[in-house]
């Protein structure tokens, strides 16, 4: 086994010489800054909002000029960027079967955008991005391990003001997309590349409400450089509306989505067709309650003329404990249907399309599965919080195989009788050392279950990660 003591050792060694070297050299950044405001960046690089800086006194360090550079009277650019070196050690993700990549891994992902805001409401937005991984032995090289350089993200954005308290924003190119909890749309953070794609995209909000269309096209993840492209042959087309709540069901938002997909070809041939998706979400907090739940319809017609029955149910709640190191129990749990009968007419399976991974690792996705676990949150120093979950994995139909998050079929209907496809154990610790930098351990092993073992390739899943990010 390639992944022995001493690589296991050298990942740590690596993660925390980096995160040694590169703390202090952001922390002097953050200090500065810290004399107007600590900065705080958003979740999408495209949120990110500086005009604050528009104050001359304000811009005192280096970091607050690449923020805010003029130019001519109304105009100014934004400069910004994230590097990201993670470790890992993969062991068995296929659970033993075919060609895997066992051992040790050193992954970098690099990204640098650019916002230029021409007027208040006009503003051109791009982004460069470069992953790769060294020490991965397999013949073809995965597109979302490497891909060396592209134009990952390159849209206009057009926006305007209505009412007492309306706005509204237009921004067509290539982006990045999230909606919600990331169930269906999700930019993809985890592995090493992240998602975009081509689209035409509305926002509207009004009072306490919030409106969205959406409509465009998947972009394929290509290896070698600045060749990623637009699939022809996967559209999309989304309408949203979204409420503020609150009362009974504590402060939060209701959100309704209605999601169409044409889709030419798929790995899972039941995807490929026309589907539609509608989503009830609910996310709020009441009292020491966080919670976010989920449901989801899924009718159509695939390509090999199958009518589409498919739903989805999926929820995440905390509870918050008093005492010390501020512990939080949580919840998780997502039921994605399978198909019952793969000789009738009629086709069970969900697709979960480009929804965000359940672990740290997309060894599961979705369809046909069982996902429910329980975790423990504490921070046992106010810039260090640890996690410790338990998952149970089953299946839902004995007539449905078992998928990848990809998705694709990992194993076949009748390979096996059980319902058990394992347990997972995952462990994660992340360290803050500021606005700029954080570091984190992860860990998840997965036992594989009898329906593993009825398949004849049942290696337990092992991975292990340490990554230090770095932002400005």
């Amino acid at each position: 086994m390639t992944s022995t003591f001493v690589w296991r050792g050298s990942t740590c060694a690596l993660a925390l010489l980096a995160a040694c070297a590169i703390a202090p050299m952001a922390s002097a950044q953050s200090s500065s800054a810290q004399s107007s405001a600590a900065p705080v960046f958003a979740p999408m690089s495209y949120d990110d909002d500086f005009s604050h800086l528009a104050d001359p006194a304000l811009r005192d360090s280096m970091w607050a000029k690449l923020k805010y550079i003029p130019i001519g009277d109304q105009a100014y650019l934004t400069l910004g960027g994230e590097a990201r070196i993670r470790t890992e050690t993969r062991e068995h993700l296929d659970f033993g079967r075919g060609v895997e990549d066992d051992g040790f891994d050193l992954q970098h992902r690099l990204r640098l955008w650019g916002d230029l805001n021409i007027t208040p409401n006009l503003r051109v937005f791009g982004e460069l991005q470069a992953t790769g991984t060294n020490g991965d032995n397999v013949p073809t090289r995965n597109p979302v391990d490497h891909n060396n350089i592209e134009g990952h993200q390159l849209f206009v954005e057009a926006s305007t003001t209505f009412g007492d308290n309306g706005s509204v924003f237009v921004r067509g190119g290539r982006q990045e997309i999230l909606i919600g909890k990331g169930r269906l749309f999700d930019p993809r953070n985890g592995p090493n590349t992240r998602r975009a794609y081509d689209a035409l995209r509305v926002q509207a909000t009004n009072g306490d409400w919030r409106y969205g269309a959406l409509a465009g096209k998947t972009v394929s993840d290509l290896p070698g450089e600045w060749n990623n492209e637009t699939n022809d042959g996967f559209k999309f087309y989304s309408a949203q509306a979204a409420r503020r709540i609150s009362g009974f069901a504590g402060q939060g938002e209701i959100e309704f989505l209605y999601l169409r997909t044409e889709q030419d070809t798929a790995r899972v041939p039941d995807f490929a067709g026309e589907r539609d998706t509608f989503s009830v979400r609910v996310g709020a907090r009441k009292d020491a309650l966080t919670y976010d739940v989920e449901a989801m319809l899924q009718g159509g017609e695939t390509f090999n003329g199958k009518d589409v029955e498919a739903w989805f149910l999926g929820a995440e709640a905390t509870y918050q404990l008093k005492g010390a190191w501020n512990p939080r129990l949580g919840t998780r749990f997502e039921f994605g249907s399978g198909d019952k009968d793969p000789n009738d007419n009629t086709s069970q399976t969900f697709d979960p399309l480009w929804g965000r991974g359940q672990s740290f690792t997309p060894e599961f996705g979705y369809s046909n599965m069982m996902q429910a676990g329980v975790n423990v949150n504490v921070n046992p120093m106010p810039k260090l919080s640890a996690n410790v979950g338990v998952t149970v994995l089953q299946r839902l139909s004995k007539d449905d195989g078992v998928y990848s998050l990809a998705p694709a079929l990992m194993r076949g209907a009748y390979e096996g009788q059980s319902r058990d496809v394992g347990l997972r154990t995952t462990t994660r610790f992340d360290y803050t050392f500021n606005s700029h930098v954080a570091a984190g351990f992860l860990i998840n092993h997965v036992k594989a279950g009898d329906f593993l073992k009825e398949t004849g390739s049942n290696e337990d899943l092992f991975y292990t990660s340490i990554f230090v990010t770095t932002r400005f």
